[in-house]
């Protein structure tokens, strides 16, 4: 084989190197069920005895495609435990080469926001991304997450809410089920705070991933260990 078809060669199987690991990662990227236009997730909220607290609906409105880059628009639908005042708010999640990118908005608790829902206030959010990297195992630990939200009416801030994630940990694997199904899932352990004006909570949780990146389970505890609260995959669309 003569110098000219070698490099052709080469060149040949380096692009089909490329290709197949850009089609890979979309593949690995379009696996996690929420990475599809139309994709509907239902989560409900309860307390520590187990009584729904409020619901919400997490609708994929849009896709976006850049080579192994893929972006999911969701929107999410708070409602409380009967069925009124809905509140609505988008956020985005992005995986690059298999790195899952969420916004911190989805991990705060929209029950509060909903509160404020009134024509003559405005929201300033400023938040990071929490990261889920491709094949976490045991062991690895995770970014921290943070998030500030202001309250604002008439250029005026009536509150300040803050929440953040750090110590986040893979601990393991383990089966869980829901009323939406059986999920084999990687277990994360993290602390947390969170402040509401000058009001601050402390606390711990635990959170059951599918796919490494979709929330099934979440729990939250109080600084002496006891349950606040849990949050839960309720139905898939």
């Amino acid at each position: 084989m003569n110098t000219k078809n070698i490099i052709k060669r080469s060149s040949f199987l380096i692009l089909f190197a490329l290709l197949l690991s850009i089609t890979s990662y979309a593949q690995e990227c379009n696996a996690v069920p929420f990475m599809k236009k139309g994709a509907i997730l239902e989560y409900t909220d309860y307390n520590k005895k187990g009584k729904k607290q409020s619901s919400t609906r997490h609708e994929t409105i849009d896709i976006l495609e850049n080579g192994s880059t893929i972006d999911a628009i969701i929107k999410a639908t708070v409602t409380d435990a009967k069925n009124k005042k809905p509140f609505s708010t988008e956020y985005k999640v992005n995986c690059n080469n298999g790195l899952f990118s969420v916004d911190m908005l989805r991990f705060f608790n929209l029950d509060q926001l909903s509160e404020h829902n009134k024509n003559d206030i405005s929201l300033k959010i400023d938040g990071d991304v929490m990261e889920f990297p491709v094949g976490m195992k045991p062991g690895d630990h995770l970014d921290d997450g943070n998030i500030s939200i202001k309250v604002n009416s008439n250029n005026f801030t009536l509150v300040t809410l803050t929440f953040k994630v750090f110590n986040r940990q893979i601990i393991g694997e383990e089966q869980i089920t829901t009323p939406a199904g059986s999920y084999l899932c990687q277990k994360i352990t993290f602390d947390f705070e969170s402040k509401f004006g000058i009001i601050n909570i402390k606390g711990t949780g635990k959170e059951w991933y599918y796919k490494d990146v979709m929330v099934v389970r979440s729990e939250s505890y109080n600084k002496k260990g006891k349950l606040i609260g849990y949050h839960e995959l309720t139905g898939v669309q």
